[in-house]
């Protein structure tokens, strides 16, 4: 099972949601339909890398994204992508 650090940030829609590691951008109603649409766009973006036989890029330390400025006040959690498509939020 692999994690990913997500942020999150309250919005007058719901919340947006970035994969600070895979520069993702996605949106949810609410704090769970945030993180169900972070792992399909994660498991999307981890299939192109796959097809266009990339590299996937090494996820930076947690802390230089809890101390990156843009960052301050919001919200940070993990999701985590299951193994052979599951998908857990």
């Amino acid at each position: 099972m692999k994690r990913y650090l997500i942020v999150l940030e309250q919005t007058e829609a719901g919340f947006a949601v970035q994969v600070p590691d895979l520069a993702i951008v996605t949106t949810g109603e609410n704090i769970d339909a945030a993180k169900r649409a972070a792992l399909v766009a994660i498991r999307t973006n981890l299939e192109a890398y796959q097809e266009a036989d990339q590299p996937v890029p090494e996820p930076l330390p947690v802390l230089e994204h809890i101390d990156n400025p843009d960052f301050r006040d919001l919200l940070f959690a993990y999701v985590e992508l299951e193994p052979a498509g599951k998908i857990a939020a």
